[in-house]
């Protein structure tokens, strides 16, 4: 055990109205098989006190956005914004260690699952601080192989489940309160409580998805479409379109494909898209994940159909502000 003193990161860590979209899914579609008793479903009751509400219906999709801008304002709107789930990305975002511990505390409490994405399966580091600072569970990209799937899980789970680093005072504790008590509490039941979402976005991961998803300890599986897209060189025939790329038959096999995996190692399914509509294809195809835009995406994408709408309008200036 460890008296933790914060060191501060110099960058990201080492090395990725929304309730009209809730799909409700038919009978037969909603009659999944259980998650493994290390997983907590989501919304599920008896989460810690910082953890996500259950906001959703029996069966309805959770819904996400990205937060890479690392800005604790838009982390904490998104959050209460009716959203699911918020992925903080210390992979490719503007996320130091120091902005994490703040962007997790504008997000404490406040509705939404908040997903740390880490660098990737060694990222050990990154996990740990995540974890400590109260995540609900950190995302793991790069994955390639099984082995990268137990190492990221081992890194977030306590013996005998796992190799994770014992801390007090930190964040996560306070879940249960504080002193002596609370840390015992917390080390009880922490491992049921955190959540390790794998990412499906390469080859050799895709192509070997039931062996990785063997791995005890996975809540999701979360598909990264683009990546994968790139890794089979889709995007070299949709011309460097990402766009073209995700809208091909071949992505769209890649969703079908992760679904059904999941559904066989009996974990939560997970996939990034753009736009509501497909978001709304997702939930309808029963995953129990969508996450639909990035915060800066979706920042530029307003902007720009405001100043395309108000420049076609003939509305100009004479405003005050």
């Amino acid at each position: 055990m460890i008296l933790r003193s914060t060191r501060d990161r110099n960058g990201p860590a080492a090395a990725p109205g929304h309730r009209g979209l809730r799909v409700q899914r038919p009978s037969a579609q909603r009659r999944r098989a259980a998650p493994p008793p290390t997983c907590r479903a989501a919304g599920a009751s008896g989460a810690p006190a910082g953890a996500a509400a259950p906001r959703r219906p029996a069966g309805a999709a959770a819904l996400g956005v990205f937060v890479c801008s690392g800005s604790t304002a838009v982390a904490e709107a998104l959050a209460v914004s009716g959203l699911d789930f918020v992925v903080i990305d210390a992979q490719h975002g503007a996320v130091s260690y120091r902005s994490l511990h703040d962007l997790l505390a504008a997000t404490w409490g406040r509705g939404a699952k908040r997903i740390v994405r880490v660098g990737g399966p060694d990222d050990a580091y990154g996990m740990q601080q995540a974890l400590d600072l109260g995540a609900d569970g950190v995302m793991v990209p790069l994955v390639y192989t099984r082995a990268d799937a137990a190492r990221a899980v081992a890194a977030c789970k306590y013996a005998p489940a796992g190799r994770r680093s014992v801390a007090y005072p930190v964040r996560a504790v306070y879940s249960k309160g504080a002193g002596p008590a609370a840390l015992a509490e917390y080390l009880r039941t922490a491992n049921d409580e955190t959540e390790v979402w794998v990412q499906v976005e390469t080859k050799e991961c895709f192509e070997d998805i039931d062996n990785v998803l063997s791995v005890p300890g996975i809540h999701c599986a979360f598909l990264g479409p683009a990546d994968l897209g790139v890794a089979h060189g889709l995007h070299v025939a949709a011309d460097y379109s990402l766009g073209k790329m995700l809208a091909t038959p071949e992505v769209g096999a890649f969703y079908t494909r992760v679904l059904a995996a999941c559904r066989r190692a009996r974990v939560a399914a997970g996939a990034f898209c753009l736009g509501r509509a497909r978001a709304a294809e997702l939930a309808a195809m029963g995953y129990d994940y969508v996450g639909f835009d990035t915060d800066l995406n979706a920042l530029i994408t307003t902007a720009q159909a405001a100043v395309a709408e108000i420049s076609g309008s003939g509305g100009g200036g004479g405003g005050a502000a």
